[in-house]
């Protein structure tokens, strides 16, 4: 799926801060991104300061009860 060059880095920048992939969803108007939300404290602090680039994110429970992380940057879809 193609994506934006903001998108690309906010996704190159969680899988930094991470150390894991980083999934991506096409969405109206953008993409979504969303990855299991980190264990550690430092990992948070990198994880943060790379989600605050997205126009919304936040986390939320899978099924499972496993904690995830999500981003949505909107407008910036290649077609």
């Amino acid at each position: 799926m193609p994506i934006s060059l903001r998108a690309a880095a906010l996704r190159t920048a969680l899988e930094r801060a991470l150390d894991g992939p980083v999934h991506t969803l096409a969405v109206d108007g953008g993409i979504r991104l969303h990855a299991p939300a980190p264990r550690d404290n430092h990992i948070w602090h990198a994880t943060l300061t790379a989600l605050r680039s997205a126009d919304r994110w936040g986390s939320t429970d899978v099924a499972g009860g496993a904690p995830e992380i999500w981003a949505e940057v909107y407008d910036e879809v290649i077609t």
